[in-house]
């Protein structure tokens, strides 16, 4: 024989406990979601602060290289009197695509002219090695801005930009005169 009032409890107790399974499941789901959405979120902001830091740091590769050209050049030519602008459109590079799409990247990079600021006996070198007039070793400082565009239609918007100085010693250097000149050149820095 059952017992009626054991049953009846026990009845009365599964019908209390009807929809708990389901008011579960919603906060589990609410959980997940929310969980779901600060993933996404953050995903988001590390792929944007990537893109930034990959847009700084060819900005600064940028204006690095810059600062080598000019102090090729300087070598090279004995020069160093003009401002450098150096055009670079990277499309191309930047997209992997043979056609120019309508948005296109560009990087401008302007290097001031080296500025000689010390001039000092070029020591390490056997260039000094019986010489009436010994070889000098100038210190020059530099500055190179370099400013990264995109561009799409008529409308363009900097990127980046970034502003890289530089102390470089350059040598050999000849002095005559109060004026080093370099020994490829007839051109001289006054000192």
């Amino acid at each position: 024989m059952i017992d009626r009032p054991a049953a009846n409890c026990h009845r009365s107790r599964r019908r209390r406990e009807r929809g708990s399974a389901f008011i579960v499941a919603l906060l589990v789901l609410l959980v997940m979601t929310v969980a779901g959405l600060a993933l996404t979120l953050m995903t988001q902001t590390e792929v944007r602060i990537g893109a930034n830091e990959r847009e700084a740091n060819r900005t600064f590769y940028a204006s690095d290289s810059g600062i080598h050209v000019s102090s090729a050049r300087t070598l090279w030519t004995g020069t160093n009197t003009q401002t450098l602008t150096i055009l670079l459109n990277t499309t191309q590079q930047d997209t992997g695509v043979a056609t120019p799409p309508p948005l296109s990247f560009a990087d401008q990079i302007v290097v001031t002219p080296l500025y000689p600021l010390y001039a000092g006996t070029a020591s390490g070198t056997s260039i000094n090695q019986n010489q009436q007039t010994p070889y000098a070793a100038v210190t020059h400082v530099v500055n190179a801005n370099s400013l990264r565009v995109g561009q799409l239609g008529s409308t363009s918007r900097a990127m980046a930009s970034k502003l890289v100085g530089s102390m470089i010693e350059l040598q050999p250097w000849s002095k005559a005169n109060g004026i080093f000149y370099h020994p490829q050149t007839v051109t001289g820095l006054r000192y």
